[in-house]
């Protein structure tokens, strides 16, 4: 006899995790399904020579209004974040600059780019404020409107490094109005953190008050199958080494899987019609990540508990040092530090030959410092698991044309959100319209 819940949920990341706290917060029994013994996806971490590596996140939003925070606050689940609002620094070729956390972090940047000139500065401020009162269009991309109003290289290249690093794709395919939506949600009272144990000890602590609650968890499960009758998504067929085969009914299916692979599980895209179809098709454009993550006997920067973002490169946009902000992450006396690059093109990518040049312009931004360093994670992030499943600005909605079928994730992230807080915007969004159908 089947086994039935009032949700099923596949996959395990923020989107999953997020999507099964606020259903089980509203009175349902939900399963979740996760493929791997990890919760979290991209973020959790991993354990490796005694160093809590990430799978991909690094700063955590944790504003009280943030859709992760309400997640975790509906299931009373503390987070244990060690904050980094206002913590960044950018570099370009003329210098670095440190992000004043009084304020003014955006004219500071600009101000930077032009090497004081107060002039151009504030004729610049004055047009992303304006832009920021008066969305644009999203039919231009955010380069395309930024050109229109400045021609300095070094302005075009600060931007390129902070969409790179904080969006996950370029400032040429990212839509101006999606920059700017971006931008008013982080500016307003946003705050950002690093998970003092590591990605992972946050998720198995939402994972518990979950079961708690009622609410089951299933790792090394795969989905199979999402069982579709008659237009509707009723169950899932999964599958686990030590229990062999198993289905389960439901009266709704999230998938948590990236939209792809959600109408595969679902039989195909015969499953769907055309219109949904269309959506799925228009821009399917992933975006790619590599991800450098090794251990120093010193800090590659003395006494920096924060975020730098790179605009002097082509492929290397971010670099951190989590030991630095929590010395619980790596072993005494050892660094644990990360890095991210990204190709220059999603579309048009050479993952192979862009990662090779992200390592080597680390080693040009450290010269001489990275001889002695072990490298814990050298890794491509593409293909079923990328770095983001959508460009910012081109998600799916949640809702799918398959009745009772959802999917969440950063694939389906709210307007002007990104990475996990956009993946747990999905969540919210695919369960307010569940609850919403209830009596």
């Amino acid at each position: 006899m089947k086994e039935r819940f009032d949700s099923i949920i596949i996959g395990a990341g923020m989107g999953g995790m997020c999507a099964a706290a606020r259903l089980t917060a509203a009175g349902q029994r939900v399963l979740v399904l996760e493929k791997s013994p990890y919760l979290g996806g991209r973020c959790s971490h991993r354990v490796k020579n005694e160093c809590r590596v990430t799978t991909g996140a690094i700063m955590i939003p944790m504003t009280p209004t943030s859709a992760i925070r309400e997640a975790f606050d509906l299931l009373d689940v503390p987070m244990n974040m060690i904050e980094l609002t206002g913590r960044m620094r950018y570099r370009l070729q003329h210098g670095e600059y440190d992000q004043q956390q009084s304020g003014g972090g955006l004219r500071g940047v600009i101000k930077f780019a032009l090497q004081d000139d107060e002039e151009q500065t504030t004729r610049l401020f004055q047009e992303f404020v304006f832009a920021m009162e008066h969305i644009p269009s999203d039919r231009n991309t955010f380069r395309e409107w930024l050109e229109k109003r400045t021609g300095n290289d070094d302005v075009i290249n600060l931007f390129q490094g902070f969409c790179a690093a904080l969006m996950g794709t370029n400032l040429h395919e990212i839509p101006a109005g999606e920059f700017f939506r971006f931008l008013v949600n982080s500016s307003r009272g946003s705050r950002f953190g690093m998970v003092a144990k590591g990605n992972g000890e946050l998720m198995e602590a939402l994972a518990e008050a979950i079961q708690l609650r009622g609410s089951r968890i299933l790792t090394r499960t795969s989905c199979r199958e999402i069982v579709v009758e008659h237009g509707r998504a009723s169950g899932v067929l999964a599958h686990s080494k030590d229990r062999g085969e198993e289905t389960f009914a439901a009266n709704d299916i999230l998938s948590n899987t990236g939209p792809d692979r959600t109408v595969i599980l679902s039989g195909g895209r015969e499953k769907f019609d055309t219109n949904y179809l269309a959506k799925l098709d228009r821009f399917p454009h992933q975006a790619p990540i590599f991800h450098i993550s090794f251990l120093t006997d010193a800090p590659l920067i003395e006494d920096f508990d924060g975020c730098l973002v790179f605009g002097n490169n082509k492929n290397l946009i971010y670099l951190e040092i989590p030991s630095l902000i929590s010395p619980e992450i790596s072993p005494s006396g050892r660094y644990l530090h990360t890095a991210f690059g990204a190709p220059t093109d999603a579309t048009t990518k050479n993952l192979t030959a862009e990662f090779e040049n992200t390592l080597h312009e680390l080693e040009l931004n450290f010269p001489g410092k990275l001889a002695s360093a072990e490298f814990l994670v050298k890794a491509k992030h593409s293909g079923q698991s990328p770095g983001m499943h959508r460009w910012a600005g081109y998600m799916l909605p949640v809702s799918t044309s398959i009745k009772n079928l959802f999917n969440v994730g950063d694939g389906n992230a709210a307007p002007g959100t990104i990475g996990t807080e956009g993946a747990a915007s999905s969540a919210k969004e695919a369960v307010k319209q569940i609850l919403k159908r209830q009596p």
